[in-house]
């Protein structure tokens, strides 16, 4: 399921926050599923409540989507827009007080 890589914490944020990192990292693709809850907290010897947590931490932020019953996958990368080609000028004839 997830090949090398070795999901590490043992509180809600610590979860998370490696889930998160190996996203960045690349050492979890876009797509990938994430064990089951219940199935990674024994890995760690935690409660399931708090895979949850993290789990629920993690669809907040954007990281991951949960299907249910299907589990949790890791999100694709959203389209994104170079900061550069924002328009950020104010209009003609309007001041600028930022």
């Amino acid at each position: 399921m997830l090949g090398e890589y070795l999901i590490t914490g043992r509180r809600a944020a610590e979860i998370a926050a490696d889930i998160e990192r190996a996203v960045g990292a690349g050492k979890l693709r876009p797509g990938q599923s994430l064990p089951p809850m219940r199935e990674l907290a024994a890995g760690l010897g935690v409660n399931p409540n708090t895979v949850a947590a993290a789990y629920r931490t993690l669809r907040e932020r954007g990281v991951i989507e949960t299907a249910g019953r299907r589990g949790s996958r890791v999100r694709p990368r959203p389209a994104s827009t170079s900061r550069g080609s924002i328009g950020g000028g104010a209009p003609p004839g309007v001041r600028d007080v930022g």
